[in-house]
Parts: C-alpha cells; sequence; structure tokens
C-alpha cells in the first residue's frame, strides 16, 4: 500500500471564509503553541484581514472536514484602485498538521497569487516561529519590520519608578493632545521607518474604541519642557517615547508604571505591548517585569 501523507490528504479550496468561529478556533490552537499577537485569535481581527470584498482566500481541510490551514491576501493599504499597491498575505497551519509541507503550499499561493494581482507582496505573520522564518527565507523574502510581543501581570502590584524632580503630568484630552504629538515627533522623528505622519493621522491611529485618555500621561520636566508620554488602551501600553534631551533619566520607566497603576486601579489584570526588535526600550520593558510572548513580523518579496 502506497503511504498517503497528510498534505495529500488535505483537500485545498479556493473560497472565502464564512465561519468566522472555525477561523478563530485555528487561531486559537497556532496563538497557544506559537506565542505572539493575542488578538490574533479575535474574530474582529480575523474579520479586518481575512474576509471582505477583495480578499483572495485559500483553505485545506482534513479528510474529517477539520480546518487544518488557511491562507488570506488582502490589497495593501492605499488610495486608489484595490491591488495597485500591493498584496498583504498571511497564513495559518494547524499544530498537529504541520512538518507536511501545507505552510509551503499556503506561501507559495500567496506569492504566486499576488504577484498575479498586485506585484509586490507582504507576508506577515502575528506569530512568527523559527520553522516559519526559515520558509520565508528559502522564498527569497527579506524581513523589513519585526516586533517583540510583551506581557506583564499587575494583579499583584506595579513596579516602582521614581520620577525626575518637578515632573508634571498631564492626561490625554483635547487641549493636550497637540503637545501628545509634539512630543511623539520628537521622540521618534530619527527612528528607521518613521512614518512622518501628521498630527491628524497619529492622533487617529493611536484612538480608538479601547483608548482611555485617563491612562495616557504627559510628563513635563523642568528644563525641557513637555519630556515624554505614553498612550494606553485598554489592556496595553500602546506606545511611549521620550524626547532626546530627557533621555537616561528615567522617564520613560516612570510612564509606564503610572500607566500600569492607573490600568490595575481600573480592573486590568494583565498588561501587553509590542516593541520594535531594534528599539533599546526592550531592555527596559524586560527590567519592568514584562515577559516576552511571542514575536510579529513582515516579510516582503520583490
Amino acid at each position: 500500500m502506497t503511504a498517503v501523507s497528510a498534505h495529500e490528504a488535505v483537500t485545498w479550496t479556493d473560497a472565502p471564509f464564512t465561519d468566522m468561529p472555525e477561523l478563530a478556533e485555528l487561531a486559537a490552537r497556532c496563538l497557544a503553541v506559537d506565542g505572539g499577537l493575542p488578538l490574533a485569535s479575535d474574530p474582529a481581527f480575523l474579520r479586518s484581514r481575512w474576509t471582505g470584498d477583495a480578499v483572495v482566500a485559500l483553505q485545506a481541510r482534513s479528510p474529517g472536514g477539520e480546518l487544518v490551514a488557511a491562507g488570506a491576501l488582502r490589497p495593501a493599504p492605499g488610495d486608489g484602485e484595490a491591488w495597485a499597491h500591493g498584496a498583504v498575505f498571511g497564513g495559518m497551519v494547524d499544530p498537529a498538521h504541520r512538518s507536511s509541507g501545507l505552510g509551503g503550499r499556503l506561501v507559495d499561493w500567496g506569492l504566486a497569487e499576488g504577484r498575479r494581482l498586485g506585484g509586490r507582496v507582504t507576508v506577515e505573520t502575528e506569530s512568527l516561529t523559527g520553522t516559519a522564518e526559515r520558509l520565508f527565507a528559502d522564498r527569497g523574502l527579506r524581513q523589513v519590520f519585526a516586533e517583540d510581543v510583551m506581557r506583564i501581570d499587575v494583579a499583584d502590584g506595579v513596579p516602582e519608578r521614581g520620577w525626575v524632580e518637578g515632573t508634571h503630568l498631564s492626561e490625554w484630552s483635547a487641549e493636550t493632545a497637540g503637545r501628545f504629538f509634539r512630543v511623539y515627533d520628537a521622540a521618534f522623528r530619527d527612528r528607521p521607518g518613521f512614518p512622518g505622519w501628521s498630527a491628524e493621522q497619529w492622533t487617529a491611529a493611536v484612538v480608538d474604541e479601547d483608548f482611555r485618555p485617563g491612562w495616557s500621561l504627559l510628563a513635563s520636566v523642568p528644563g525641557v519642557g513637555d519630556a515624554g508620554f505614553v498612550t494606553a488602551a485598554v489592556g496595553w501600553i500602546v506606545q511611549v517615547g521620550v524626547v532626546p534631551a530627557a533621555r537616561g533619566r528615567g522617564l520613560g520607566g516612570a510612564l509606564v508604571c503610572e500607566a500600569l497603576r492607573r490600568m490595575r486601579r481600573d480592573g486590568e489584570a494583565e498588561v501587553w505591548l509590542d516593541v520594535n526588535v531594534d528599539n533599546p526600550a526592550v531592555e527596559l520593558y524586560r527590567r519592568l517585569g514584562f515577559e516576552h510572548r511571542g514575536r510579529r513580523a513582515r516579510f516582503a518579496a520583490w
């Protein structure tokens, strides 16, 4: 009798995803093994990336009908016609069905279909593994972005960090939003990949339904003025920045700890953040007690 591999046994179908719970269950199984962005298994998150009129999808099912691999291709964001700015591909393989060629089949399909539709292809993953990294390299993909995903348990308390003498804190409001942006701009302008957003663009990216103004703080220090900020949302430290003139004085750590205290006071038990792998702030977060929970990344094909 000829052996049949798991790769040969599955049935591949070009079909949209209509069963969000089923897709979310697959994402949850992957997340439990691989770590990474906890939102990756949220149905709303999946819906925004894996469904839509322009999305092209591929799914693989076991002989029993279980969804064991999935891929989706969507137009890259930008103005104008769909696919004009390239394509973004994401894929998942059930941990119980790996090492059988399913991941390679998904990536090859995504690259071929993406090039046919839009030219440049970006491959995204919210749970990067060593196996996936090697697969992407084998296909000639180049990493263009990576963030470590980190978590801290605040149920039993929050780290203590002292303030620069004379520090004044302001919460986010319509009146202070412009000051937050100016500190953000000064803090991140010299970072690789800085987008050069306007105040309106940055604010739109920061403020959503989960954003919490009372946890988002602006620090002013003597001799510098507005010097650092932290923005926060439900369960998340969103962004932290300190202007160059105020670095090395513990301001970033103090801002994070104050935000954590306010989050704990209001009922948060755990807090997440993601930080670019080439950002030295990752060491600060480790010292504060954040633990590594995975990595998310983007790879480009040209």
